[in-house]
């Protein structure tokens, strides 16, 4: 083995280690949310799960329906047996927050032209028939912005992902990330006002590094849930930004919120650059796992969008 080949591998082993050194060694981490685990009823209240109107009375299981939701391929993938909620009924596409008795507000990629045949549900509780449950539709979209995060590599990136193909190792993710232009947010009027709706204080400039959050919502499309608190990490633009709190597909759209006061912060947008599903090389079986980080390549666990931009709309809407 040539002198070149043994540095590129020696780099890529203090990579490896640098990593373990730096990895958060954790598991996406939520359980119910109800009366008993939230301090604020309007968390529970005023936030809602989109559901295709084709799936209202279908009771799939999130042991059937996991794996098509991170892979286009699920022939001889087998979900681990300790994966949280498997028997659990999985069926949403996104959360959202009421800001008024009739106005939600989402994430803008959760929002396209089929938003007319899906209908919103509020405090969906594990248990909860949605075939008997009370369902409002959109009647308009008020607002839709989508702007994706462009990401590009770094010189010194591209060089190292050279030689990791070389060696038949795959590459390391995009090291450079402009939220400049980023925006993901929606507002849409319901043809009705919500039964139950409570109102809360909305903070549209809630950033300070180390505020106590909270997100709430419908992660894979389960029944409301909450994840452990976080903090507030970066703000990444006026009008985005990051926290340490892990969230999952079906999070998006849903609130953010301040622990302390109760307070509307912001909106769940994406879950960062890192999947926490794959395979369990030792188990042969796919689930939640720890995953391995090296510090400059994680710019965070969860991106989220606060509601200034939206701010004139929310005062203008009836």
């Amino acid at each position: 083995m040539n002198k070149f080949l043994s540095a590129i591998l020696l780099l890529l082993f203090s990579l490896q280690l640098c990593a373990e050194r730096l990895s958060e060694n954790r598991v996406i981490d939520f359980k119910n949310s109800n009366t008993h685990t939230l301090q604020y009823k309007h968390m529970l209240t005023n936030t809602g799960i989109l559901v295709d109107d084709n799936n209202i009375h279908k009771k799939t299981l999130l042991a059937d329906r996991i794996l098509s939701i991170f892979y286009n391929n699920t022939k001889n993938r087998n979900v681990c047996e300790d994966v949280p909620f498997i028997k659990q009924i999985a069926i949403g596409t996104c959360s959202g927050v009421l800001l008024k008795p009739n106005l939600v507000a989402t994430a803008g990629h959760c929002v396209d032209k089929n938003i007319f045949s899906k209908t919103w549900f509020f405090n969906y509780q594990n248990g909860d028939n949605l075939a008997l449950k009370k369902g409002y539709k959109v009647q308009r979209v008020i607002f839709k912005n989508f702007e994706l995060i462009r990401s590009g590599y770094s010189f010194e990136r591209n060089t190292i992902n050279r030689q990791r193909q070389k060696i038949g190792v795959g590459p390391l993710p995009p090291d450079m990330h402009d939220y400049s232009n980023y925006r993901d947010i929606a507002l849409l009027e319901l043809e009705a006002e919500v039964e139950g709706y409570i109102a809360f204080n909305i903070n549209f400039t809630p950033f300070f590094s180390g505020r106590k959050a909270i997100s709430v919502g419908y992660p894979l499309g389960l029944s409301l849930k909450q994840n452990t608190n976080g903090t507030l990490k970066e703000m990444a633009s006026p009008y985005y930004m990051t926290t340490n709190i892990e969230t999952l597909q079906g999070n998006s759209g849903g609130p953010l919120f301040d622990v302390e006061t109760g307070d509307l912060i912001a909106i769940t947008v994406n879950q960062g650059f890192n999947s926490t599903f794959g395979l369990r090389k030792n188990e042969r079986c796919y689930g939640f796992k720890p995953h391995l980080m090296v510090d400059k390549d994680v710019a965070h666990s969860s991106g989220h969008m606060t509601l200034a931009q939206v701010k004139q709309y929310i005062f203008d809407s009836p």
